[in-house]
């Protein structure tokens, strides 16, 4: 079998996972790592037996490069996929796809236009206990749609961390936004969303909309970022659908893991991203191997390119929403 070459653009947190997981997939080369700090680049590469650059236009320039993963700050897909697309390399784009409708246009046309493989890093997609959801909840199972839920509650340090570079929106409730979709196979038409901004991290401290579906189903979302630092595993996540058949739930808050000491209890990651044995195993590395294999192979992703633009549109109508305290159609 060739091995598929890749780069990977941007060495924040899932960058450097995403650069590790390729050197560990025997039919993968990892070629060369891009990051605007020389140095974090330099080191990384030096790690991982690749090549280190910190501008992604000479990377993307190589012909010895198939594919990339894109890693970037949401606000910097657009230049960076445009660009990749128009060297006509498979793609990897982080999640969310961009940070409004209009540039996730732009990714996607010129995804089109170059005619190549396009894939968003929804990594829920990859987690068997949403995956077991969405099969439980078939119309033949579930019957229709009568409601859901999702909640995605997360840690004050990331939101002070992340500060005006993104909301909780697209850093965070891209997930559940596709989930919901996904599971009800329905999309959102209409929201009404109300936001609270008190801790100063130039963000939303806390969302709550309900959800008006094309099916007729309603919903509710339920973002926070404000618990304090204790909360275990750093995040809670939920998600529910009740039809008229049967119904559905997972709760994401119990990883199953703990460790116990005098003065407190904490947990640890079973999942998403966890290194066990030296390697990044759980959804993120599922999600990064199924890439490599689509793209060797040339099989279907399992998430369309368009379902993850999809989503995009919602958050937008979200933001407006909470922006305006009035209900918003979804504008596609």
């Amino acid at each position: 079998m060739n091995k598929l070459r890749v780069g990977v653009i941007g060495l924040g947190y899932f960058g450097e996972r995403h650069a590790k997981v390729y050197r560990r997939l025997p039919y993968v080369d990892l070629v060369a790592v891009c990051d605007r700090d020389a140095a974090r680049a330099g080191r990384l590469a030096a790690d991982l037996g690749a090549e280190a650059t910190a501008d992604f236009h000479a990377l993307l320039a190589r012909p010895d490069i198939d594919a990339v993963s894109i890693c970037l700050p949401d606000r910097e897909h657009t230049e960076a996929a445009v660009a990749a697309a128009e060297a006509k390399k498979a793609i990897l784009l982080e999640k969310p796809l961009a940070h409004d409708a209009a540039h996730a246009r732009i990714i996607v046309d010129a995804v089109e236009k170059n005619g190549v493989r396009f894939m968003v890093g929804h990594i829920l997609r990859f987690d068997p206990r949403y995956v077991q959801v969405h099969e439980a909840s078939r119309p033949e199972k579930l019957g229709v749609p009568i409601h859901l839920k999702a909640k995605r509650n997360g840690i004050r340090s990331v939101a002070a961390r992340v500060g005006k570079n993104a909301s909780i929106l697209f850093y965070m409730g891209v997930h559940d936004v596709d989930a919901l979709q996904w599971v009800a196979r329905s999309r959102i038409a209409r929201v009404y969303a109300q936001k609270i901004e008190r801790l100063g991290n130039g963000n939303e401290d806390a969302l709550y909309a309900v959800l008006n579906f094309e099916n007729g189903a309603i919903g509710c979302l339920d973002y926070s970022w404000a618990w304090p630092d204790g909360l275990m595993n750093g995040y809670k996540a939920a998600l529910e659908i009740v039809g008229t058949k049967s119904a559905a739930f997972l709760d994401c808050s119990d990883q199953g893991f703990y460790a116990v000491h005098d003065d407190r209890v904490t947990g640890g990651d079973t999942h998403l991203w966890p290194e066990i044995n030296g390697r990044i195993v759980g959804d993120l590395g599922d999600e990064i191997t199924h890439f490599a294999d689509a793209v060797l192979t040339g099989a279907p992703f399992v998430q369309d390119y368009r379902e993850a633009f999809d989503a995009i549109p919602v958050l937008d109508a979200l933001a407006e929403s909470a922006r305006i305290g009035l209900p918003v159609d979804v504008k596609r």
